[in-house]
This record gives C-alpha cells, sequence and structure tokens, in this order.
C-alpha cells in the first residue's frame, strides 16, 4: 500500500529538460560573466526565449536587482540575445553559425563538392586525430570551423594545426573556442606557420615558465608584470636556461638587495661573452675576478689610490718660465705711491 502511494507520489512529479545548443556551450558559455550565465540559463528554463523583459528577471531573484542591466548588456554584447524597445528575446546561435560557415565556404569558392580533394581528405583525417586525441571522439562542430580556419585561411602545417590543439588541451583551454581562436591568430601574427618555427617558439614558452617559477622560488616571491616581462626576456633574448639563472643569482650573492635588473645584466653579460653553460658562466666569472685584481694591483703599486707625482700627472714636461722684470716696477725704497722710506728707519737693520 505504501509502495502504491509512493508511485502515485511519482507520477505527479512533472521533470522538464531545457535543450541547449552544445554551440552555446563551447562558444559562449565559458566566457560569461556567472550573472549573465544565471540569466541566460533560467530564461532558457522556464520557456521565454521569444520575450522577455528586466521584470521577468527581477521576479526570478537570481541575481541582485543592481546587476540585471550589467548581465543583460554582456548577454547583448555576444549577440546571445536582441533587445528591441523594452522587450528581448533569445538569438538562434545555430542558424547564425551555419549562416557563417556557408560564408566562409563561398569566400573559398567552395561549391559543397560530394568527391573530397586532397586538401580535404588531410582536413578530414586531422580533424579525426583532434577529436579523438583531446575530446574523446566528439568534437564540436565549433572546432571543424577553426580547423578549417588554420589550414586553409592561415596556411598552418597540418602538424602545426594538431600542435595547436596539443598545446591548448595542456593549457587546459581547448574547450573554449575564445581562447583557442585568440591562440591561433596569434601563432599566425607572429609567422608560426610551420613545425621549425613554431617548435622553437613552444621550446622558448616551456622554458620561460620554468624560469618563471624558478626565479620566484629565489626571490620568495611571487612575480609580478614587469618581473615576468623581465623573465620573458632573460628566455627569449639571452637563452637563459635554468642552470644559468642558478649561477646569475649566486653571482649577485653579495649585493645587499639583489634585484632581478643585476640578474639579467648579468645573464646578458654572459650572452654577449658566448657563456652558454653553467661551467662556462663560472670560469668566466673567475676570468673578471682575477683580472679585476691585477688592474688593483697595477693601480695601487703605482700609488694611484693615494697621490701622483707631477711626472705621473704630466707635469715633467712643462717649462718653467720667469716673467719679465716690470719696467714700470717701483726703484728699491720707492713705494710706489712717491713716498720714500725715511733712511734712518732702514738703519735701523744694520748692513
Amino acid at each position: 500500500m505504501k509502495s502504491d502511494n509512493s508511485n502515485k507520489d511519482c507520477a505527479r512529479l512533472h521533470i522538464d529538460d531545457s535543450q541547449l545548443p552544445d554551440i552555446f556551450l563551447i562558444k559562449y558559455a565559458q566566457d560569461l560573466s556567472k550573472n549573465a550565465l544565471l540569466v541566460y540559463l533560467w530564461i532558457n528554463m522556464i520557456g521565454k526565449t521569444d520575450s522577455f523583459d528586466e521584470d521577468t528577471v527581477r521576479k526570478l531573484k537570481i541575481i541582485p536587482d543592481e546587476e540585471i542591466d550589467k548581465a543583460l548588456a554582456e548577454l547583448l554584447t555576444v549577440s546571445l540575445i536582441s533587445r528591441k524597445d523594452k522587450s528581448y528575446s533569445f538569438d538562434d546561435i545555430k542558424v547564425r553559425e551555419v549562416e557563417e560557415y556557408a560564408q566562409a565556404l563561398n569566400a573559398k569558392d567552395n561549391n559543397f563538392d560530394m568527391h573530397l580533394n586532397s586538401d580535404e581528405q588531410e582536413r578530414t583525417m586531422l580533424a579525426d586525430s583532434i577529436s579523438k586525441t583531446f575530446y574523446q571522439g566528439e568534437l564540436p562542430y565549433i572546432f571543424y570551423r577553426l580547423i578549417d580556419k588554420c589550414l586553409f585561411e592561415y596556411k598552418f602545417d597540418g602538424i602545426v594545426c594538431y600542435k595547436l590543439f596539443e598545446e591548448g588541451y595542456e593549457q587546459t583551454i581547448h574547450r573554449s573556442n575564445i581562447l583557442m581562436e585568440n591562440m591561433a591568430r596569434s601563432w599566425y601574427e607572429k609567422g608560426y606557420t610551420d613545425i621549425e618555427s613554431l617548435e622553437n617558439q613552444l621550446e622558448i614558452n616551456k622554458r620561460t615558465k620554468s624560469l618563471i617559477k624558478l626565479t620566484g622560488s629565489l626571490m620568495r616571491k611571487r612575480l609580478n608584470g614587469l618581473d615576468i616581462d623581465r623573465v620573458k626576456e632573460w628566455a627569449e633574448e639571452y637563452g637563459a636556461t635554468e642552470e644559468l639563472v642558478t649561477q646569475a643569482f649566486k653571482d649577485n650573492e653579495f649585493r645587499s638587495n639583489l634585484t632581478l635588473k643585476n640578474v639579467g645584466d648579468t645573464l646578458k653579460k654572459w650572452h654577449d661573452q658566448g657563456v652558454k653553460t653553467a661551467e662556462d658562466a663560472i670560469r668566466f666569472s673567475e676570468e673578471e675576478h682575477r683580472e679585476n685584481k691585477r688592474k688593483a694591483s697595477r693601480k695601487k703599486a703605482t700609488g694611484g689610490a693615494s697621490w701622483r707625482t707631477g711626472e705621473e700627472a704630466g707635469l715633467n714636461n712643462v717649462e718653467k718660465t720667469v716673467e719679465p722684470q716690470n719696467s714700470n716696477a717701483p726703484e728699491s725704497g720707492d713705494s710706489g705711491d712717491d713716498k720714500a722710506i725715511p733712511t734712518d728707519i732702514l738703519d735701523m737693520f744694520g748692513d
């Protein structure tokens, strides 16, 4: 009897499912603020997608009233909703994506030929590999478009396109369309379209990350933006490694207030002198120290630390000159003011 009542109670439950397109999760949801996301999901859940207003959102009590304008403005900015007068409605993002894709294909003069050419076969194989490796065999549609853009617009080598998704996976941004698009565009603008230039930069990026971590540990603080820029310069301009940076810190331990500029100056000096390893740096510093001691010894031997002779000062060749006697000078006993000194005063001193 109790079981029958339970069944009747369960039968009275009405559970609905809200269907959101995958494109929303991949392209939009991850970059929305919490408030904007809540508004979008709740309006979708209550089925007001064709028409709603600020009062509709206010009655839901899901976000503070003073935040409603800002959340709606954000949804308008990313084209998830449209506004007419004081009313809002959801945009059909699936239709928009299809239209944009068709336009992209037409721009390539692609007539939707059912027979794949070699380029399209390569694209299909590449997409399948990316899907299986990074998306558990379910590659979202939006990333098929990104693959096309990389191959046909940016002219990436196939392996560079694969590396793009590999890097995104390692940075855990592979499910964010915006972040992946930004990285692809950055690679294109910097010329990383072939594997040689890309791998060189990826190695620098990897080394930079390790140097940032090491430097923060050695400085015992969290690095700020300026500090990080300095460390990037060490990696990109000076080819610094962890062992060289560690040695540069050791070489500056004598300073009472060690700064990253001190370390950077040391790394630059080593780079200019062709120093590649910590062993080379140690030998260079030891030789530099010996040379400084020799210079100090020579200076001390010449008395440079205390005084210099006239010869050392460059005065040995100065000719001695005697000024000519002034013909107008007063005669002995003449004061020059026409008053003679009395003779009896001079006689006081004897002959």
